[in-house]
């Protein structure tokens, strides 16, 4: 994660194809986070206006196993990574993500707004 300071406002996600159409079909706020199948899929990008990048880190862990730039996806190839990302493909080794799962992980609710909210 560059940005490991960050807060996140994280929203449970159904299916990876839910989760593949929100990451390439929309942009999202610099805070926005997802939750998938035991992954955190956090915006890590610098600007909403630019490319859409974010870290997937493995929740129980903390581990950071990839970044993707979303927006450089079409769906089906959104949908792919995802899939071998949650399904354990060879591959996906990890690294510490800097960040404190327990503190800059959150709800809506807990969330509210932040300065990186629309």
């Amino acid at each position: 994660m560059v940005h490991k300071k960050r807060v996140w406002n994280v929203k449970k996600i159904q299916s990876a194809e839910e989760l593949a159409e929100m990451l390439t079909k929309y942009s999202w706020t610099l805070c926005a986070g997802f939750r998938y199948n035991g992954y955190l899929f956090l915006n890590d990008s610098f600007s909403e206006d630019g490319a859409q990048e974010y870290g997937v880190i493995k929740e129980t862990t903390g581990i950071q196993v990839e970044t993707v730039t979303f927006s450089w996806c079409n769906y089906e190839r959104a949908l792919q990574i995802i899939s071998e990302i949650v399904g354990g493909e060879e591959g996906y080794g990890g690294w510490n993500s800097g960040i404190d799962i327990a503190i800059q992980i959150q709800t809506p609710e807990k969330h509210g707004r932040c300065p990186l909210c629309a």
